[in-house]
């Protein structure tokens, strides 16, 4: 669903937004979690390889699998260019004549009075700005680490075991950028400093130095992010009254799909129905009755 729709953005702002590199997903043979990805895949029909170790080599010489291990190929995925995707909506947005007020903290959500609708999708300040709701959501400092060196012409990749993952060289900051996912620190989204820390750039280094060993052990960039996370790692709804909703894609997913959650939120705002497809991702699944 959120294809066509990074599609129809691309053509919208005249420029690339969504890399289409190819991806590979690799890790033991009997990985349930590797094998699960391939099931999808076949289910739903998507063209996609599954590779050996030695055929690996041939392609991607650089990387590193153990006899053990095995890697699955698959030509649509990509990278988003999330700076000027912000950049693309935000001056798309003023042209069909939305106001946009940057530099404008919201406080609370007390006062609605004069609105039609409301969309709030504020990530990691969600559960600030609607505390009667009682989300279970985590906030997580998450970072990234540049490494020296180049893989040029290379796919998206993710260790199925390990969940280390990583993208190719793109010439905007140098080197080689690797992360984790995996929940790591707790950090409060106030907190004006995002701190990185050097055991994380140790921990991409060591990785590195077994799956890419043409990489240098030398930190070109670093810097931290924050995950929202819900505890099942999917996306999360919520409908405070009648005229406002809440959402957001979560737990490290959330801006390959922002795309199609704005599809979603466009959609009630324009007919006040909640699409069925977002109304699955209530937050009420998060509360027994």
């Amino acid at each position: 669903r959120a294809y066509p729709l990074w599609d129809e953005l691309e053509q919208k702002a005249g420029e690339e937004l969504f890399v289409r590199c190819g991806g590979l997903y690799f890790g033991p043979k009997d990985n349930s979690e590797l094998n699960a990805v391939e099931t999808a895949l076949a289910i739903n029909g998507v063209a996609h390889e599954r590779l050996s170790a030695e055929q690996l080599a041939e392609r991607y010489p650089t990387i590193h699998l153990e006899p053990h291990e095995e890697a699955i190929w698959q030509a649509d995925a990509g990278f988003l260019r999330a700076g000027s995707v912000v950049k693309a909506n935000a001056r798309l947005a003023s042209t069909a004549g939305a106001e946009l007020r940057e530099n404008t903290p919201i406080e609370s959500l007390a006062d609605l009075s004069g609105f039609d609708r409301v969309i709030v999708t504020a990530g990691a300040w969600t559960t600030r700005l609607l505390p009667e709701r009682n989300l279970p959501l985590t906030v997580t400092r998450q970072q990234v680490t540049y490494l020296a060196g180049e893989l040029p012409n290379y796919p998206v990749w993710i260790d199925a075991h390990s969940h280390w993952y990583g993208f190719p060289s793109d010439g905007r900051v140098p080197g080689v950028k690797l992360a984790r996912h995996e929940a790591a620190d707790v950090f409060d989204p106030t907190q004006l400093q995002r701190p990185t820390s050097p055991t994380d750039d140790e921990a991409a280094i060591a990785y590195a130095s077994r799956r890419f060993p043409t990489l240098k052990p030398e930190v070109t960039h670093h810097a931290s992010c924050l995950y929202t996370n819900t505890p099942d790692e999917d996306f999360l709804y919520t409908q405070p009254d009648a005229k406002t909703i809440a959402l957001s894609a979560c737990s490290g997913h959330g801006f390959k799909f922002s795309v199609l959650m704005g599809r979603f939120a466009a959609d009630w705002a324009l007919t006040g129905t909640v699409p069925q497809e977002l109304a699955r991702f209530s937050e009420r699944r998060f509360h027994p009755k």
